[in-house]
């Protein structure tokens, strides 16, 4: 699936409830993504009453305001209605961008379906849901699978239960800590990841663009990256996410680096041959000869510049031979001096 394919990277950005409610901020933000080259933009499709208890308490990273006492009240008051995601899904389309929602509730994903999103994300929450897996299965389209706050023997039971085609499904490495630090990625686990042989992505919650390059360089094929017009508004996931004014350094430097991995031989790059010329070492005398003199060691010396030389690792063959002209002091030995 061409969604999925190792020959470019496909990039997400997740506005998910970064809009803070407002339509106007949401198609804001998905132009800033146009802008910026994502594949898509992807935002969060919820019923609260389908989704949660109305005493569910918050999480550390969601206690910005006051005001909000519950996990409830927080989703109330970022929910968009389906009549506005099929604004924005309409609005996307305008500017050619595809767009996506994770649903978290079995209304919100038929809703989505009807829709015709072209791929589902499963949230790290709902990794285990089978409740609401089986019906997104039916839909036969690509999955996005996250993988956060699931261990590996859980993954496989998952991963039974969907029986998806290897190229129907990506799994998503994620860490669900808002912001991630680094060196709490576990990259590590992409060696395993790929034993499952489905392609693998990143859904990032770090700061910065460290983590998604390094990704894409262990072989993630598919990125997901928080974004916000500031930093500083009110929401769980500002703080967490890419300012849009940085957008397009990251993606560039994503391309960069998938453009990177994919020689796998190496080869001398016309600019880098410019600089072996000068940089790298050849052959020359260390004195003036005479015709007939029989080379040493002590008679060689490598230096820069190697123009047109004879490498150093040829010495095997100068040694010992015998030269055939006069030469002199600091000038390039040649093959044709020697006496064969």
């Amino acid at each position: 699936m061409k969604k999925f394919d190792k020959k470019k990277p496909y990039l997400i950005a997740e506005i998910g409830v970064n809009h803070n409610g407002s339509i106007d901020l949401a198609k804001k933000l998905i132009r800033h993504a146009k802008l910026s080259n994502f594949n898509a933009v992807k935002f969060q499709t919820y019923l609260p009453d389908k989704l949660l208890l109305k005493n569910t308490p918050l999480v550390n990273y969601q206690k910005g305001n006051k005001n909000i006492k519950n996990m409830y009240e927080l989703l109330k008051k970022y929910q968009f209605s389906f009549n506005q995601f099929k604004e924005l899904k309409n609005y996307s389309n305008k500017l050619k961008i595809e767009f996506l929602s994770t649903p978290f509730d079995v209304e919100s994903a038929l809703f989505l379906n009807k829709l015709k999103i072209p791929i589902f994300k499963i949230s790290s929450t709902d990794n285990d849901n089978f409740l609401l897996l089986k019906i997104i299965k039916k839909f036969k389209k690509p999955i996005l699978l996250s993988l956060g706050m699931i261990d590996e023997k859980n993954l496989i039971k998952t991963l039974n239960f969907l029986k998806s085609k290897k190229n129907m499904l990506c799994l998503m490495h994620c860490i669900s800590n808002y912001p991630t630090k680094v060196k709490e990625t576990q990259f590590g686990y992409f060696e395993k990841l790929k034993k499952f042989r489905y392609p693998i992505g990143w859904s990032d919650h770090t700061r910065g663009n460290i983590a998604s390059s390094a990704a894409v360089a262990l072989g993630a094929t598919v990125i997901e990256k928080h974004i916000t017009l500031d930093n500083n508004m009110n929401g769980p996931d500002h703080k967490a996410s890419m300012n849009v004014k940085n957008l397009k350094k990251f993606t560039e430097d994503i391309h960069d680096i998938f453009t990177s991995i994919q020689t796998r031989n190496r080869i001398i790059h016309s600019k880098e041959n410019l600089v072996k010329k000068i940089a790298k070492k050849s052959l020359y005398y260390s004195s003036n000869f005479k015709k007939g003199n029989i080379l040493k060691s002590s008679d060689l010396n490598a230096f820069r510049p190697k123009l047109n030389g004879i490498s150093p690792n040829q010495v095997i063959k100068i040694i010992g031979k015998k030269l055939f002209k006069n030469v002199k002091k600091n000038s390039l030995i040649k093959f044709n001096h020697l006496k064969k």
